[in-house]
């Protein structure tokens, strides 16, 4: 487990993110990350948790995000996060608790 949330760190996700492969959750809410979600995301199958809301991330979904197929529960509220949703999201069929509102998303689940 990973929380850093409502730390006032600028900056953006590391691609390095993808080397911690036995996290199970990520907490990086309110930090202020701005760019994009790396597609190093997709190395970490194990998580469970991802919550990246109330920041500046833009650029789209990774289609990697169907790779990380532990997922219970993705919250990527408001953000920047512009794109279509990406299919591979469909994956995820653990998840029980998805918030992508207040972002520029489009396309259906």
């Amino acid at each position: 487990v990973l929380r850093l949330s409502e730390l006032s760190q600028e900056g953006s996700i590391p691609t390095e993110i993808g080397q911690l492969t036995k996290l199970r959750e990520l907490g990086l809410s309110g930090m202020q990350l701005a760019g994009a979600i790396p597609s190093e995301i997709g190395k970490l199958t194990l998580m469970e948790r991802l919550s990246l809301n109330d920041n500046a991330i833009s650029g789209s979904l990774p289609t990697e995000i169907g790779h990380c197929i532990s997922l219970v529960a993705l919250d990527l509220q408001d953000n920047s996060i512009s794109g279509s949703i990406p299919s591979e999201i469909g994956n995820c069929v653990e998840i029980a608790s998805m918030s992508l509102q207040q972002n520029s998303l489009t396309g259906s689940i």
